[in-house]
């Protein structure tokens, strides 16, 4: 159970750099309004639904240290990401805030993960 965990993980990771090399991509246009482009909707599902399935083997598996605000604010930034991208996925053109706006969600949300998972080892 632990090996498919950590496939999982790193498929997440690999979600999480598809989603901030889509967004890097397009720093060029960032202030005529970048484009949505498909890595960064495609990364935000996959790191949505990795996010999700490895929630529940942590469950599974009976992790004692799991820290669900950080699951939680996790959970929410993915979602937001998610919900961005596809709302301006196939508009001719975006407002200017729209795609480095998902790449400071994709950041953040990978720093409360980093964060969170030190508080909760010590």
């Amino acid at each position: 159970m632990n090996l498919v965990l950590d496939i999982t993980l790193a498929i997440h990771l690999l979600a999480f750099a598809t989603i901030l090399g889509g967004a890097l991509s397009e720093t060029k246009n960032f202030k005529t309004g970048a484009k949505v482009n498909p890595g960064i909707l495609h990364g935000s599902w996959l790191a949505l639904l990795t996010g999700l399935i490895m929630t529940g083997l942590v469950y599974a598996i009976g992790e004692e240290n799991i820290n669900n605000l950080v699951l939680s604010i996790k959970g929410l930034l993915l979602t937001g990401i998610f919900f961005i991208g596809y709302t301006y996925q196939k508009k001719e053109s975006t407002p200017k805030w729209v795609v480095p706006t998902i790449g400071v969600l994709a950041i953040a949300a990978m720093s409360f993960a980093v964060i969170g998972h030190i508080v909760v080892s010590k």
